[in-house]
Parts: C-alpha cells; sequence; structure tokens
C-alpha cells in the first residue's frame, strides 16, 4: 500500500461511514491531524510515513486536533463526528505509523532506551536493517519515497535521515570526503550532484554519492547536526557563520575555526568550552591566547573550584604513540602529561573580583550537571 493509496482507503471508509462531503484531497489533512498537526504541509516538513503498522506505536490519534481540522475543512457536525470517532479506528487497523525525521535520525546514532526518540523507531525500522539498505528496499520502500519526497520539498531533516540511513554503508568511501575536502579548501564550496534510491538499488557503488549529496543538503538547508558534520568531514566552514547553538560542541568548533585560520572564533568557542568546566579550553586561553591577568586567574580558581587544580604538574608515563604506560606489558616509557601554570598574584581586590566570577561560573557548571 502506498501513501495514496492509504488516502483512498481512508477516504472509502469514511464515505463507508456516511461522511460523504469530505474530498479525496482532505483526507491527507485529516491524517495529518490525526498524529498531531495542524496541517499535512505540516507533517510533511516533519515526518513521513513507514511500513509499519500504527498500532506498533502505541500512540492514539488526537481527537480535538481531528475535530478542529474538521471544522476548518467546512465538515458538518455529524460528519465530524464520524470523522473523530471513525479515523482512530481505521489508522489502528490498517494504517501506517508516522515516523518523524528527528526520531529517525536519533534511532540511526543511538538505540539507548532513555532516549526521547519513540522507542519503537528503532526495534521496528532501525534495527531489523542492520545497517543494509536492502532491508529497506525490501520492506520499508515507502520509507524510502517519503524521506526523498520531503528532501526533494527541502526539508533539511528529510536529508539529513537519509544521510543517516545510508551512513554505515558510505563508510567505505573515505577517499571521496578527502577529494571533497580538498575542493572546499581549494573552491570554498563543493558540489554533490542528486543520486536517487533507484539508482543506488541498481548500482550500490553510488550510496556514497547519494549520502554526501543529502548530507551537504541538509547542511546547505541549515541543519546545526549537517553543519557540525559537514565541517568535520569536508572541512565544510559554513558553521562558522551560524549564531552560536547548544548543539555546536564548543571544543569541535574550536578545531573548525583553528583549521580555517579564524583566530577570533577560536577564541570564542575556548571560552564558551572554558565556562562549561573544561580543563584544555582554561589551560589554552591562559598558555597560548594572552589572557589579561584578571581572566587567567578567573580560570585558575574556577578549576580549584572543580577539583582540577591547573597550577598543579600532571605527569604520567606514557607509551611512545601517546597511550597509557602498562606496567606488566614493559617497554620503553615517556612522560606525558602538563606542567602546573605558575600565575602572577594579583592584588588583593581583583583577585577577589576574580574569584567572585569564578564561584559564579562554578555554580552555573554544577547546575547543568545536576540536571543532565
Amino acid at each position: 500500500m502506498t501513501i495514496k493509496e492509504q488516502a483512498y482507503r481512508a477516504h472509502a471508509f469514511l464515505r463507508a461511514r456516511c461522511v460523504t462531503t469530505l474530498k479525496r484531497s482532505h483526507v491527507h489533512e485529516l491524517l495529518a491531524a490525526a498524529v498531531g498537526y495542524d496541517t499535512h504541509a505540516a507533517f510533511q516538513h516533519d515526518a513521513t510515513w513507514c511500513d509499519v503498522p500504527f498500532s506498533i506505536t502505541g500512540t492514539d490519534p488526537d481527537p480535538d486536533v481531528i475535530r478542529s481540522r474538521c471544522r476548518e475543512l467546512g465538515l458538518r457536525a455529524d460528519e465530524t463526528g464520524r470523522v473523530v470517532e471513525g479515523l482512530p479506528i481505521f489508522l489502528h487497523d490498517a494504517g501506517y505509523a508516522p515516523v518523524r525525521f528527528d526520531a529517525l535520525i536519533a534511532a540511526v546514532e543511538s538505540d539507548d532506551e532513555d532516549s526521547d526518540w519513540d522507542q519503537w523507531v528503532w526495534t521496528h525500522v532501525v534495527e531489523p536493517a542492520g545497517g543494509s539498505l536492502d532491508f529497506y528496499f525490501d520492506d520499508q520502500r515507502l520509507l524510502l519515497e517519503g524521506l526523498e519526497a520531503a528532501a526533494q520539498r527541502g526539508a533539511p531533516a528529510a536529508h539529513l535521515a537519509i544521510a543517516k540511513l545510508l551512513e554505515s554503508e558510505a563508510v567505505g568511501f573515505g577517499y571521496e570526503d578527502e577529494r571533497v575536502r580538498r575542493q572546499v579548501r581549494r573552491d570554498g564550496t563543493w558540489t554533490s550532484p542528486f543520486v536517487s534510491f533507484v539508482d543506488v538499488e541498481s548500482n550500490g557503488l553510488r550510496v556514497e554519492g547519494k549520502h554526501r549529496h543529502h548530507l551537504l543538503a541538509s547542511a546547505r538547508g541549515g541543519d546545526i547536526r549537517a553543519l557540525m558534520e559537514t565541517a568535520e568531514r569536508y572541512g565544510d566552514p559554513a558553521v562558522l557563520e551560524r549564531a552560536p547553538s547548544s548543539e555546536m560542541n564548543p571544543m569541535t568548533m574550536v578545531e573548525i575555526a583553528g583549521e580555517h585560520g579564524d583566530g577570533a572564533k577560536v577564541r570564542y568557542w575556548l571560552t564558551v568550552a572554558a565556562q562549561e568546566g573544561n580543563f584544555d579550553a582554561m589551560r589554552e586561553l591562559i598558555l597560548d591566547h594572552d589572557e589579561p591577568d584578571e581572566q587567567a586567574w578567573v580560570w585558575m580558581h574556577l578549576s580549584r573550584l572543580l577539583d582540577y587544580d591547573l597550577s598543579q604538574d600532571r605527569y604520567e608515563a606514557i607509551n611512545e604513540n601517546g597511550t597509557p604506560y602498562a606496567d606488566d606489558v614493559g617497554g620503553h616509557a615517556y612522560v606525558g602529561g602538563d606542567e602546573g601554570i605558575d600565575l602572577n598574584p594579583l592584588p588583593r581586590g581583583a583577585d577577589a573580583v576574580a574569584r567572585n566570577t569564578a564561584e559564579l561560573i562554578s555554580v552555573r557548571i554544577n547546575v547543568e550537571r545536576d540536571r543532565s
């Protein structure tokens, strides 16, 4: 059954229940309303249908949203009542499950039961595939068609969801990543032509091209997750122009800014990381970025409040490759670690201000840690 066939059957089901004035074009609106969306367009931007029974999801259609949408579509009161009663029956007996693009992305990235995506997405959509596209071609073609249609309409999360589904099969094409990285470095931009699922099904070697196209298209559409990944994978600097967001890992942003020679952004993101309690960022700010003595002491006091005194030497035995040295293995040992930082003392008043600032940052860090 295709999406159009689902709408056709739902229309026939409701007509059999004496909902005679309902236009077939409006059935998509009611199906979207049944799963919590104000309009079909909103549903298409955020989700699609997949070849899993609706009953598996453990959710119930929202009668209030269905009723409101019926009124907006101009249905009579008696017909509205029949739709509110009948549409959930149709979905539970014969409907498809709606899957949000973000839920699909999260399910691919983690099978943690404590995650905020619906567990059924992992159990019935992602896990059975085992990272292989063959499962989706055989059992989830409806999902692939819906994702590709949403991507073509310009939904960044749909592009990213496709890239995530393809990721495990595209991982073996690292040489292409390096080629695109060289292109970005040379031209400051990149190109990646569209590749369809039909193309991939007939020629599996095209999976990397499709993965790359959708990952870059998601980034071009402004999805922060995709921007972070294209920066790491291809050296794409676009994320540096975005407003700071909680989705941006500060130390990753430091690396990206450093790769593109943006010293101001390096310092900005080091400061963000230090304010989140990252000791490497504090150390780098003090030693490599000419922090004023007053600010350097803020980081020093903060490190002590967080039980990691930057003034203390921290040396350890390591192997030649930098890994921790193991006595039971033996061999040559080398000295690794950090020398303690020695700062010039501040006048009493300035030091009190630095301590107070560090305490305020420490409280905020501890509150955030307690929340997480």
